[in-house]
């Protein structure tokens, strides 16, 4: 990559390296990942020979294909039927039956209600490096995300959340992403103007699109390769929201 680039598509986006004063992030496939090793086994134990990161590809396809499905929070009564079809396409992608495909997403669930973390209690890749550098940098942080009312609890869990000025949880507010008004509750609560901040999330439609309308620099974080055909503006890893800081 040519030197200055990271700094540029940032500017153009409406704040410089320099002027940046907040990190704002996404929590589930962002801060926090699905336990893709525990997944695999299961799926071994029904009859698919599929690694972590083949889930985790399967998974990031799904999420892109149906953003605005599974990036928003259900109500309570749609919660289960959501979280089942979501699993039961992923069981499917990675090669299972129709009814091992819906064992998959049965037994997921219940290992979900079951662990006070939820499933998605691993630690993304270099985050907690990636918060302490950021943290060094005296760049304030914080998390905006669409949840269940247990996001801070999660956070506490993975022992994340000392690192937070701020975390919005979308039930709890009672609005969530896209919608700008999530991104305001934030920056209010940091005193800072949308400009000061950029924000990390893994959904094209709901992170990078609500973020951008907020007027807030997004970065989409792609862990998975899902979104190959976007070059600008997307990440691999977290540590790389630091060659932005660098400017580089």
């Amino acid at each position: 990559r040519c030197p200055g680039a990271a700094q540029r598509r940032l500017e153009r986006g409406g704040v410089s390296a320099q002027d940046m004063r907040a990190v704002l992030f996404d929590a589930g496939n962002t801060l926090l990942e699905l336990d893709y090793p525990w997944l695999s086994e299961l799926a071994r134990s029904l009859g698919a020979s599929a690694g972590p990161e083949e889930i985790g590809v399967a998974g990031a396809r799904l999420l892109r294909q149906n953003s605005l499905r599974y990036g928003m929070t259900p109500s309570p009564q749609d919660a289960g039927a959501v979280f089942r079809s979501s699993f039961r396409a992923i069981g499917e992608a990675i090669g299972l039956s129709d009814d091992a495909a819906m064992a998959f997403a049965q037994v997921a669930q219940q290992e979900d209600r079951n662990d006070p973390r939820g499933l998605w209690r691993c630690l993304s890749p270099g985050v907690a490096a990636t918060l302490a550098a950021l943290r060094e940098r005296d760049l304030r942080l914080g998390v905006i995300s669409n949840a269940d009312g247990n996001v801070e609890q999660h956070l506490v869990l993975a022992g994340l959340r000392d690192w937070f000025e701020v975390v919005v949880d979308s039930w709890l507010v009672g609005v969530q992403k896209p919608d700008t008004r999530i991104f305001a509750i934030a920056l209010e609560h940091l005193g800072l103007a949308a400009r000061d901040a950029i924000y990390v999330g893994d959904l094209l439609e709901v992170d990078v699109t609500g973020a951008r309308a907020a007027g807030i620099r997004p970065l989409l974080y792609d862990r998975f390769d899902a979104y190959a055909d976007i070059r600008e503006g997307r990440i691999r890893a977290l540590h790389q929201i630091l060659e932005i800081g660098q400017g580089r």
